[in-house]
This record gives structure tokens, sequence and C-alpha cells, in this order.
């Protein structure tokens, strides 16, 4: 398996949790480090922690760690938000008659999803988030797995349960069960002060639980005395919730007493060392493979006779230097020189052959209206609901992924204006996605939005989705080029002194993209068989399993949904392709077809009187586009189909 990057990604929300003082024996210190560190396990998309979940505590505002508990709803939350607790997420269908799966994120989960009552659903309306009443009719475990499968008032069809996918199962926040003596609630730890027994000395104040396979730890934020007399790097210390450990905890006095085993506590600095350590080995890591890239992409450029862009890289000053030799190192010149030696179309030929494709394919094409497209019922014959059995079926069993291209005109700026087509589209992702888990989702965006938009993902809690299948990727770049002239060749712009003139290479280069960033790889290893790629105004059939299903009972290597035969322009598109046509052309860089699109640009020259501006009343220079319908230029059109939806 092929990982994409290392990433400790935050854990979800939720608690308070029973933990239990259970008996450990430790024999010695270097026992103790199996136990200072929750295990580790892989994604298709990284190394991440296991799925853990926060409890903040309502004094402290700290978050609780813990494996399984009812949880708070935050100290950022008011009103009535807080008089819930979350116990579970939904985050499947199940079969046709409106049962669905909750991962339950509670101890107590034969009473919150086994006994009928009320209930309460907080799920997103739009760009709103809102807390409905329900009833728990019956529920059923899943064996072997953190899941169970409940009925809900109200919820009789696959429709109406797909409108709550991702909304969280909540009880009132008073109705906790009551505990057996020696077990506690989480919450009830977070902010107890730690003493050592022997010496009355303050350790620190409890943070948080961690729950292991073998024993829960508390995590204990040390006092600031100790942290001076000691290491002050050390930002928090591990102890096994452990009798042999732990041996008293007042719950009045509000402290607990502990008795570590000799080098538990040093262990702890030395851990935190060691962490350190590794980070700064793979910050070296990847400033090696980096120092890499950019001697293959000097050695492209000198082949290309770029010299000029040598010569500027030489002379720059040292923070220039660096810069520049970064934004080099981060372009893909293999596929850039590719592009640049087999540009044998111009826009209008190229235009000319995809209409002449479109003519032929929409010969073929099957027409559903609007609405069958949609599922409604009355719309729908005997050969449309087989198809999108056919679809539900492959979404149900996680055998599709979805790309998203964010277009220009969809700007993301800061997290509070960002595009209310993208907000309604994320606020109701869950219920577009129909039947079991969470389905693989990579958005692509601009460079400078990126950050913006995983922070808005990670603020709302992924939507529902599960955040360790979903990416956010950097738009392909390509350098702008300079018009060929009869005495000289192109020649690479700079966009100011030691910074080169970039631009999109369009939509059809997230083919390119998910090759290169090792996703294909990912999909590939979680089963997918079938990727749609698709801009925000297509939103509406993004996981439709009527499209699905049609594209898999053909075969077909590439699928379009069109609309009134339009193909629309690269803001407006939709497509299915199959996983083994994605890898057939993903990997040979041949089989992509780029042109050269002549345009404006103003730009800086180095000349022997430094650099000076150059502007230009004329298309003088043009920058690699690969649209996205180019796909068709290489595969067989007997191995495309069309869906022509009629509005």
């Amino acid at each position: 398996m092929h990982l994409l990057h290392l990433s400790f990604l935050p854990p979800s929300s939720a608690p308070p949790s029973p933990v239990s003082l259970g008996r450990f024996s430790l024999p010695n210190p270097s026992a103790v480090a199996y136990s200072l560190f929750p295990p580790y396990k892989f994604s298709p998309f990284g190394l991440v922690c296991p799925s853990r979940v926060l409890a903040p505590h309502a004094n402290s505002g700290e978050p609780v760690v813990a494996a399984e508990s009812d949880s708070g709803t935050g100290d950022d939350e008011r009103g009535e938000m807080e008089m819930y607790r979350t116990v579970g997420r939904i985050n499947a269908t199940h079969g046709l008659k409106g049962e669905v799966k909750v991962i339950s994120s509670t101890g107590f989960p034969e009473i919150r999803f086994g006994k009928p009552g009320k209930r309460w659903l907080r799920m997103r309306d739009g760009a709103n988030e809102v807390i409905k009443e329900t009833k728990l009719i019956k529920g059923r475990s899943i064996p072997g797995k953190n899941s169970w499968v409940i009925s809900l008032r109200g919820i009789n069809s696959i429709e109406e349960a797909k409108n709550i996918m991702g909304a969280k199962l909540l009880v009132r926040s008073d109705d906790i069960p009551e505990l057996p003596e020696g077990e506690f609630y989480t919450q009830d730890l977070v902010g107890m002060r730690v003493i050592l027994k022997e010496t009355g000395k303050l350790v620190g104040t409890v943070s948080g639980v961690w729950n292991t396979k073998g024993n829960d730890l508390l995590r204990v934020k040390p006092d600031p005395i100790c942290r001076e007399e000691e290491d002050s790097t050390n930002s928090q210390i591990l102890i096994p919730f452990v009798e042999e450990i732990v041996t008293e905890v007042d719950m009045e006095k509000r402290e607990m007493q502990i008795t570590p085993p000799k080098g538990l506590l040093e262990l702890n600095s030395r851990s935190n060392a060691g962490s350190s350590k590794k980070i700064r080995f793979m910050e070296w890591t990847q400033k090696k493979k980096s120092q890499r890239r950019l001697v293959t992409a000097k050695k492209i450029l000198d082949e290309m006779e770029q010299g000029h862009i040598l010569d500027a890289l030489k002379s720059a000053p040292k923070a220039q230097k660096n810069s520049l030799a970064q934004q080099i190192a981060s372009l893909d010149f293999r596929l850039f020189q590719h592009a640049m030696n087999n540009l044998d179309k111009q826009i209008n030929e190229l235009a000319e052959d995809m209409d002449k494709n479109f003519l032929l394919l929409l010969k073929n094409a099957m027409k559903v209206s609007h609405e069958c497209l949609l599922g409604n019922e009355s719309e729908i014959n005997k050969f449309h609901h087989d198809l999108r059995e056919k679809g539900i079926e492959l979404l149900s069993n996680s055998k599709a992924a979805i790309v998203l291209i964010i277009n220009e005109k969809n700007k993301i700026g800061n997290s509070s204006e960002i595009d209310d087509d993208l907000k309604n589209f994320l606020g109701t992702i869950g219920k577009l996605l129909v039947g079991g888990e969470s389905k693989p989702i990579v958005m692509v965006t601009a460079k400078h939005e990126v950050q913006t938009l995983q922070k808005y993902l990670r603020d709302n809690d992924y939507f529902g989705l599960d955040h360790e299948k979903v990416r956010v990727l950097e738009e392909g770049r390509f350098p702008v080029f300079s018009t060929p002239s009869d005495q000289s060749g192109s020649k690479i712009l700079f966009k100011s002194p030691f910074e080169l003139l970039e631009a999109p290479i369009g939509p059809g280069g997230v083919f390119s993209l998910l090759y290169n960033q090792k996703i294909l790889d990912a999909f590939n290893q979680m089963g997918v068989e079938y990727v749609q790629v698709c801009s925000l105004d297509n939103k509406s059939a993004v996981g439709n399993p009527l499209f699905f299903g049609y594209v898999s009972f053909l075969k077909a290597d590439v699928g379009i949904k069109l609309y009134d035969g339009n193909k629309g322009d690269e803001t407006c598109f939709d497509m299915i392709v199959s996983m083994k046509y994605m890898n057939k052309i993903s990997g040979d860089t041949k089989k992509l077809g780029f042109i050269a699109v002549p345009e404006k640009h103003d730009y800086v020259e180095n000349t022997s009187d430094g650099w000076v501006d150059v502007s230009s009343e004329v298309a003088s220079s043009c920058r690699l586009h690969f649209p996205v319908y180019g796909l068709l230029n290489t595969c067989s059109l007997d191995d495309v189909c069309v869906i022509n939806v009629l509005k």
C-alpha cells in the first residue's frame, strides 16, 4: 500500500465515558513504554491515530479523550445545544425500508440504541445546524463492529433515510446512567490534581483520558514549576490508570494520589524528546525529496534550453533563491516537457474534434428526465429501477469515489466568505451519497484556498464524512511560456523577479494529479471501481446511483452526463471513469493531450540592465491546458456512454 502522507489527525468530538480502575502489573519501566502511546493504524489516505472521542469538560474546557463515550456538545455551544449529548453518528442507510447504521460513541450502546424512546437528531439544514426530536423504534447491534442498525419514527424509505445521513444521535444531558463503584466518567476526572503519594508533590492536572487496548491512560498537564525543574519541552505526562499506580481517587477534594514505578515520569520526558527527533527526521527526509526533485527539474530545464531559469537560480539572493528553488521543485517538469514536445493541435482543432465526438455519442445516449435522475418513482421504469439498484450496490459497497473540482467562480476566500454553492453542497453531501460507509472524496481547489477549505471542513466535523477518506488537493499548475518565434523557441516567463509565472492546467489535469499524489494507489487499495469527476455546478448528480449503475451496466471506460445534449463548459461537467481506465491513462503521460492557449500576460524579464517589466497588447504568451473532455481523445468511443438529462 502506498501512503500519501503522514497525518496525525485530531480526534472527532464526543464523551463522558466510564473508566474503570483495572489491575495491571508493571514489573519495570521499560514495560510502561508499550502503554504510553496508543497504537496507530493504517488508513488508505495516511497513517492516523485510532478513532477517538473528545469530551469537552464543563469547567476546564480541556478536551478529554476516551474510546467510547456519551459526548457533551462542547463549550463553544450555548442554549439548546447544551441540553444534549452525542451518542452516535448516522453514517449509512441499511436496506430499503428506512433503517440506518449508527457508529456508536457511547459506553452504553444497549441503552442508547436498543431501548426505544425519545432521541434527538443534530443535523444540517443547508448551512445551518438544527436539532429535531425523533423516536427510536428498535435497534440491533452489528456483530464484530462498533455499529448498530436502528429504526426511527417517520423514516420509512431509503430516500427518507438519505435525508439524515451524517446526523448525530442525541440524548438529554441529564440522562446519564449511574456507574458502579470504582468507575468514573472521564469528564469527572478532568481537572483533578495528580499528587505523588510519597512526597505530596503536585505532578500536574488531568487534561484528558486516552483509551488503549491495554488500559486507560491519564493525560496529565505538568505543573509549571515541575516543568521548569525538569524538561520544558515536556507538554504532557501519560500515566496508566490502574490501581497499582493510581492508588486513591478523591472526588470531593478533586485530587488523586499516584505511586508511579521508578522511571515512569522520566520516561515520558525521553519519549517526548524521541518524538521531536522523529519529527526532525521526517522534515529532513522531506527536504531530501525536495532536493532530488529540484535536481531532476534543473536537468529537464537544461534539456529544454531554459538556461535563463538556471541563471536566475544561481544569481538570486538567498531568500529568493530558496523560494524559486521550492517553486521549481513543486512543478511537474517531466509532464511539462512531454506536453511542450507534443503540442500538435491548436485549441480550435481540438474543439472541432470534441464536437464531432459528442455528436456521435449523443446518437446512442440514454435519455432520462431530471426527475428520473433524482429517483422520482413516477418517472422510473423497470430498466431505470434495475440500474439504480446496481448503482446503489456499488455505492453501498464503497466501490465508488468522488473527485470534486472547485472552479474559480466558486471563490473560497476565507471561511466566512466561502461560496454559497459550496457551503450548501458540503451541508448536504451526506444525503447525496447513498448507502454503505463514507465514500472517498477528493476536492481540488486553487493553491491559496487549500488551507481555508481544510479548516472549514475540520470546523464542521467534515459534515458527517469520514475524515480519513477526505483529501483537499491543490490544482495542477504549469509555467506560462512565450509564443515561439522564427528566431527563438518558447521561454518560460517570470511573474516577478525570481518568481515563475504559472497558470492552472485545467480540470483535465486532475487525472495526472491523482496519479502523482498517489490517490489512485489509495483508491486501488480501497477497492474502488469507479471515480466520479465533476464540477461543483453538477452537484445534483454526485453519487447518483442511476448514473453509476448505467456506466457499470455497460462496462464503459467513461460515462458522461449532459443536460439537453449540451456538453457545457469547463465550469460545468460530470463524468464517471472506471478505475481500470484511470490506471491505464494516468500513469502514461503520452496519452494525455495538452493544447497551448494563447493569452496576454504581463511579465518581467532579466536583462543586462536588470529586471524590466514587459507588457503586450496582443496574446504573446501561452498556457498549457488539458480540457476535461480531452479524455475522449484517449479512448474508443465504443467505450464511452452518455446520459442525456432532459430538463
